[in-house]
């Protein structure tokens, strides 16, 4: 009987420890912070790709979706994982450096992805390299997408 309750200690020790690290481990979907309001909704950026955002996605036409980890409104970027059905990248992580824009009408705010392929959350949140000084050559060299809010996203013609 000993025996049978020493291993059940140590099933009950090892259960807690496992609950314990899961605990511990960084949620992949943080809701302490919120997405800024302005990049709630239907944009089309200046070379007319759709885009739909809300807390949960970053969605860019016709099919590429973005799952938002974490937001970072202090230093005005987001973590994302590439849907496993993306034509690029599937299932890699995405780092979008993004900023409001003040006296560009009809742009509202811009966007760069700073990182698109990193092979972890640490890659893609370590992949700084925007200057958001520079909308024309501060996103790794090119441009920031900058976005005008659309009522709806067009749909996709066949």
């Amino acid at each position: 009987m000993s025996l049978m309750n020493s291993a059940h200690r140590r099933i009950t020790v090892l259960a807690l420890c496992m609950c314990l690290a899961a605990a511990c481990t960084p949620s992949a979907t943080p809701k302490e912070e919120t997405l800024p309001t302005f990049m709630l909704g239907g944009f089309e950026d200046d070379y007319g790709i759709q885009y739909q955002i809300d807390e949960q996605l970053f969605q860019m036409a016709p099919s590429d979706k973005f799952h938002i980890l974490s937001i970072h409104p202090a230093e005005s970027f987001l973590i994302l994982q590439n849907d496993s059905l993306n034509s690029f990248a599937p299932a890699l992580f995405t780092r979008i450096d993004y900023q409001k824009l003040e006296n560009m009408d009809p742009y509202e705010w811009a966007f760069c992805f700073s990182s698109f392929e990193a092979k972890s959350i640490e890659e893609a949140i370590d992949s700084v390299k925007t200057q958001k000084t520079d909308l024309m050559k501060g996103c790794n060299g090119y441009p920031f997408s900058r976005m005008i809010r659309v009522e709806k996203p067009k749909e996709e013609t066949p």
